[in-house]
């Protein structure tokens, strides 16, 4: 079993979790900062920011899926279009 080094806390889940979701706030809750200070409110601001450009990215993202889907039916369809119309008239 491994022991634990003196002076060292031992992490949990969802410390990790919290870790891995702020690296920030998890640092500033393990050292004992009181969560009310002028930095929570930039913190909480810069993460609605974050989010709100998130949020942007999955739109744009999603609309760059429904374009390229387009284009390959389009190209399907020209592909097709063009077959017939040699075929039709030659």
């Amino acid at each position: 079993m491994l022991k634990r080094k003196k002076g060292y806390k031992a992490i949990s889940a969802s410390e990790i979790s919290q870790y891995v979701y702020c690296p920030v706030s998890w640092y500033l809750k393990r050292s004992g900062v009181q969560p009310q200070s002028f930095g929570l409110k930039r913190g909480i601001d810069a993460h609605e920011k974050a989010g709100s450009r998130l949020i942007l990215l999955e739109r744009r993202e999603r609309a760059a899926g429904m374009f390229r889907l387009l284009g390959y039916f389009s190209a399907i369809a020209a592909i097709f279009l063009t077959g017939w119309f040699l075929w039709t008239y030659f």
